[in-house]
């Protein structure tokens, strides 16, 4: 009960920072796009507070409005327009292939949708990742309104917009030896998953499983699941 309290507390001073620091941004910054139409900007993922804080951001700004957040992409995808341009923010826990492929289904629905990716962090493997599966642009969670902002507005110019990070040093990371299908079974199995389980959820026999769960291990030099999960998790947080 106690941590729940201090978390709740902290996720209110943090709303409150942010709010001073939208107070203290030039007053001019709705004024100079009086007249013009606010770029629609829908949310996927993120919790409340985030989602509540993102809203109260916006709507001083002028230059975007919140037309709606869900929790999967489906709920997004049912009250966008499907010709019209806008941003969708696509806030994660942390990079994974379900991340990637949201980025590409909203895309496919509407090839004028940018998305942006709200991240914990901005490893390098991310930053490529999110290109590749089409993302515009990136902020982490613990940038300011400001940051964001930069994000969004360059996203909405055509400019994509992403931290600066030396991707030559991914050819160093054993990760990178992965492929996609071994790094999906090491996602799965991060969360608990029996072989079972992963072979009913990826639409592959056990055996091929335990065949991926081989190279994984070798690819990774670890002996077990367990030493797995947390090279993994350790990557995750890292």
């Amino acid at each position: 009960m106690h941590s729940r309290i201090n978390a709740l507390n902290h996720g209110s001073q943090i709303i409150m920072l942010i709010m001073q620091a939208v107070r203290q941004m030039p007053e001019d910054r709705a004024d100079c796009h009086a007249g013009q139409q606010p770029l629609d900007l829908a949310v996927v993922g993120g919790n409340p507070w985030f989602v509540a804080t993102l809203q109260s951001v916006l709507a001083g700004s002028g230059d975007f409005a919140l037309c709606v957040a869900s929790d999967t992409p489906a709920g997004v995808l049912a009250r966008l327009d499907r010709s019209a341009p806008s941003i969708v923010i696509v806030s994660a826990r942390a990079y994974d292939s379900q991340v990637a492929s949201t980025v590409r289904r909203l895309r496919q629905f509407n090839p004028q949708s940018r998305v942006v990716l709200h991240l914990p962090g901005s490893r390098p493997a991310q930053i490529r990742d999110a290109m590749q599966a089409g993302a515009w642009g990136l902020f982490c969670h613990e940038d300011g309104p400001d940051v964001m902002f930069a994000v969004l507005k360059a996203v909405a110019a055509g400019r994509l917009s992403f931290p600066y990070v030396d991707l030559a040093g991914l050819k160093d990371d054993p990760f990178e030896q992965l492929s996609g299908r071994e790094m999906e079974v090491l996602e799965v199995l991060a969360r608990g998953w029996s072989n079972m389980q992963i072979s009913a959820r990826l639409g592959i026999s056990e055996n091929t499983v335990k065949y991926h769960l081989k190279l994984i291990y070798e690819k990774l030099d670890v002996p077990s699941r367990a030493a797995a999960v947390a090279r993994y998790l350790e990557r995750q947080l890292g």
